[in-house]
């Protein structure tokens, strides 16, 4: 009867206390993306483009289109697929970073025109307009915008790189030419050096006729730095013995024969145990060898394959039946292959040749995710492996209902981060990503679970507007306007916008529209909020700040307009005084200010008195003395005046 009591905790998957004292718990989604190594997808993009910086070979043409990108504002880059146009793009923009803009990409708008916004635009930024893939309707349409669109590129001291279409039957209009830039193949030696020589790696004589061979059939770049990664890949799993010859034709194996290697292997190992471990060290390779004997026995039970009734002891043993599919274990007893790329040959396979075992795949990719042998990186390695296959082969509905399903979990649950993961693999897809945004808009204007909204909003703030800030920024809004218990969407939001003169902008644009026509109860807060005076009055490297713009000007006038007329004056109160204050500091500003507060209190004449005594009661606190800032009363009082004679048709005094 006296003995202790304890609790026990075998699995948790949210916030636990275990001991005294008081948990706080603060929701952070942006946390869900955070690599092992502690970086945001940002800083991933960054690294990869600093990577891709280091192994970059300049290719024919690339040296024209810097000078028409220096002298023009823009350039349009031509040339055969797969010469490595888009990386070419992203170095001629990285070389002019460091200024007033930032790097983002123009998305065409498909469902409306005109097809290219002027209003992504902001001062100074670097723009990558990737038409790769469009389709033959959709370039000539935009041809008859670029114009324009360059126009808004050049007034704005920003530039913008074209790449164009593929495929095009309509080649570019005569007017184009001054900007045009045939953009050829970097010769392949010389790149897959460049990719060996920051890897440690350089060969002596003459390259291997396998190499040769393989580069005279001009794979595209892309696969040609796959190669390199390869043949270090080769290196490293033989300790450095050896030498290139016998690491580039291990990895060349990898590229050519693996295919046929493998169908080989599947077709020799006919028995569901067998193949159920080859798969399963395939999607879980480099785990645990207890996992992945786990995971194999969980992949039987959902492909409905008879239990095993041998006595245990008569069955084979985990080293015996890893041998047999050709895979080993290391000193930390974790699992791989001992070819070089057998791993995505053998998923590949499964995935082509099985098309019947796809749903039961995912049905058990949704429940492996939560072994307890897998640590983190294991996770996230399943994840990509399945996204990988899907994204390969245009599934892409397999891989959001999986995100639907892990989403649906409650907060601290791992398989949100696994969510959230899928969708950073389909939103950086090139071919597919347009699909995974468009999803997360339907999503972001439902009522969501808590799990599937951090996900969403980790997504947005920290994936989507690594690219395409814009519309990462509308999806947030939506989120935040339903959000119920929870502020993490609004406070991403304010975050993102408030790094971006542009997208701030964009949101007064936004917001000025919506609270005329809904009655969003978060959309006053967030005008007021982003209505600070500081960042409307300071132009940092520009040439104007946002409040000397008369676009702006009007919106802000039209959100005044709606928050006086919405809000009661208690709300907005405190902001008027933050405004005031900086039109008694901001002499140049002064009227700027003042006008867009006396016309946004329109007709109202109870507005606008109380805009008066909310004027004149501040003016007569501050700590300088009761008639420091008795002009400033005075100055309004004459504003307010000379707008309701107008108004009433009267001539101004």
């Amino acid at each position: 009867m006296n003995d202790p009591i304890h609790t026990r905790v075998d699995r948790s998957y949210g916030p636990v206390l275990a001991g005294a004292g008081t948990l706080i718990n603060i929701n952070d989604p942006s946390a869900l993306l955070v690599d092992s190594r502690g970086r945001t997808p940002l800083r991933v993009a960054e690294d990869e483009l600093a990577w891709l910086h280091e192994r970059f070979v300049p290719p024919p043409g690339f040296g024209v289109a810097r000078e028409r990108l220096e002298d023009t504002g823009t350039v349009l880059l031509d040339g055969e697929p797969g010469s490595g146009r888009n990386a070419a793009a992203r170095m001629l923009l990285r070389e002019l970073s460091g200024g007033a803009g930032r790097f983002h990409e123009v998305l065409p708008e498909l469902e409306k025109s005109p097809r290219l916004n002027p209003a992504h635009i902001g001062d100074g930024d670097q723009l990558l307009l990737d038409l790769s893939t469009s389709g033959e309707q959709l370039w000539r349409e935009i041809q008859g915008e670029l114009s324009s669109f360059r126009e808004e590129v050049r007034a704005h001291r920003a530039h913008l790189v074209v790449v164009l279409p593929r495929h095009r039957v309509e080649k570019h209009h005569a007017a184009f030419e001054p900007f045009l830039a045939e953009m050829a193949r970097p010769q392949e030696m010389r790149l897959l050096r460049a990719y060996l020589r920051h890897d440690g790696i350089t060969e002596a004589g003459r390259p291997p006729a396998r190499l040769t061979e393989y580069l005279a059939g001009r794979p595209p770049v892309r696969e040609i730095a796959e190669l390199a990664g390869l043949i270090r890949r080769a290196r490293d799993a033989a300790r450095g013995a050896g030498g290139f010859p016998e690491w580039c034709a291990t990895a060349l194996a990898a590229v050519t024969a693996r295919d046929k290697d493998v169908t080989q292997l599947v077709a020799e190992r006919r028995e569901g145990p067998q193949r159920a471990l080859l798969l399963t060290t395939a999607m879980l390779h480099g785990a645990h060898a207890d996992a992945i004997h786990q995971a194999t026995a969980s992949l039987l039970k959902v492909a409905r394959y008879p239990e095993d009734t041998r006595p245990l002891l008569e069955r084979a043993d985990l080293a015996e039946r890893f041998k047999e599919i050709g895979a080993e274990t290391d000193a930390g007893a974790r699992a791989r292959f001992t070819e070089l790329g057998y791993d995505s040959a053998i998923r590949a396979h499964f995935w082509n040749h099985m098309p019947e075992l796809r749903g039961p795949l995912r049905t058990w990719v949704a429940d492996t995710v939560l072994l307890p042998q897998l640590g983190r990186d294991d996770r996230d390695g399943l994840v990509s492996r399945f996204a990988e296959e899907c994204l390969r082969t245009g599934h892409t509905d397999e891989l959001l209902s999986l995100v639907a399903q892990w989403a649906s979990a409650s907060r601290g649950d791992p398989r949100l981060r696994s969510a959230a993961h899928a969708l950073e693999r389909g939103l950086r897809d090139q071919v597919h990503g347009w699909t995974f945004r468009q999803k997360i808009y339907g999503w972001s204007r439902q009522t969501l679970s808590a799990g599937l909204a951090d996900v969403l909003v980790g997504v947005c703030a920290e994936v989507m507007a690594v690219r395409h800030p814009d519309e990462a920024m509308v999806r947030l809004h939506h989120l935040a306007r339903r959000e119920v218990r929870s502020t993490t969407a609004r406070e991403a939001l304010l975050q993102l916008i408030r790094a971006d003169h542009r997208l701030r902008r964009l949101m007064l644009f936004r917001l000025a529209r919506d609270l005329v026509d809904h009655d969003w109860p978060l959309d006053a807060e967030l005008f007021l909020r982003l209505a600070e005076p500081g960042p409307l009055l300071d132009p940092g490297t520009r040439l104007r700040p946002l409040l000397a713009e008369t676009g702006v000007r009007s919106q802000l006038i039209t959100g005044w307009g709606a928050v006086f007329r919405r809000r009661p004056h208690q709300d907005w109160a405190e902001r008027v005084q933050d405004w005031l204050l900086a039109a008694w500091e901001h002499g140049r500003h002064r009227d700027a200010l003042l006008d867009v507060l006396v016309e946004g209190g329109g007709e109202r004449g109870d507005v606008l008195g109380r805009l008066y005594v909310l004027t004149r009661d501040w003016a007569h606190a501050p700590p300088e003395g009761p008639d420091c800032r008795t002009p400033l009363v005075d100055l309004l009082f004459d504003k307010i005046n000379t707008a309701q004679a107008t108004r009433n048709g009267e001539i101004a005094p």
